[in-house]
């Protein structure tokens, strides 16, 4: 992708992001009556999904009650972690059988697009997984099925439900620390990112955030993260991109 696509495709993403309802956090999830009950599907049974069922789980009122995921050795091992809840291999049917409430996205990025608009128009809540997509058009589609839909959608920009960064905003925006005139994000990660298997075709696709076919790579996939919580600490969108990197 070129630099003029990069920031035409930021530029667009925001701007999709600005016209949709986004709640910072889980709020309206735990915000619950009492003897309320929330039903809720998965969509993406990988690291981040099974992470999410376990995250469920703590919340009183709500039940996961469908898990989706094509690949069946991740959906067996999620099943495990939601022993109640259907199993589907399409999130297609996974509506159609109307038994949940709510939709939370965690398949890979290049993937949102449709279980996220399809939930939409099947009248459910979405959590969906950040960044949205990799793709303008795809950004686009979700933005515009969030905003036509009667449901709540929430994008997962983790960031903001950090107490630590909560903190450190209301500094910021309180104007306590005077004038900001840099700030600066980093991750790190000492474990390698591939994952390994025997078989060449799951192996590219359990590793397609490496993938340029499929992805924005590690630096749209985390970097849209930080820039997510930098906007949200001064309210401005970046004006200009540039990037260095190498492979070690």
């Amino acid at each position: 992708m070129s630099s003029t696509d990069r920031r035409s495709f930021l530029k667009t993403a925001a701007l999709g992001a600005a016209a949709t309802w986004i709640q910072p956090e889980l709020g309206t999830l735990y915000a619950l009556p009492t003897g309320a009950n929330l039903r809720v599907g998965l969509v993406g049974c990988g690291r981040q999904g099974r992470s999410i069922l376990a995250e469920l789980a703590k919340i009183e009122g709500v039940s996961v009650t469908a898990i989706c995921d094509t690949d069946e050795r991740r959906l067996s091992s999620s099943s495990r972690r939601a022993p109640d809840a259907k199993t589907y291999a399409d999130h297609k049917a996974l509506l159609e059988a109307n038994e949940v409430d709510a939709v939370v996205v965690a398949t890979p990025t290049h993937l949102h697009v449709g279980p996220a608009t399809d939930a939409l128009s099947a009248g459910k809540h979405v959590y969906c997984e950040a960044p949205l997509a990799h793709t303008v058009e795809d950004a686009q589609a979700i933005a515009k099925a969030a905003k036509g839909a009667s449901t709540i959608f929430q994008a997962g920009f983790l960031g903001r439900s950090n107490p630590v960064y909560k903190l450190a905003r209301s500094f910021v925006r309180s104007g306590a620390i005077r004038d900001v005139i840099s700030m600066r994000a980093q991750y790190r990660k000492k474990q390698s990112w591939i994952s390994p298997s025997n078989d060449p075709a799951r192996e590219k696709l359990l590793n397609w955030k490496t993938n340029p076919e499929v992805s924005l790579g590690l630096a749209g996939e985390f970097g849209a993260q930080q820039l997510d919580v930098l906007q949200w600490f001064t309210g401005k969108y970046p004006v200009a991109v540039s990037g260095a990197g190498s492979v070690n």
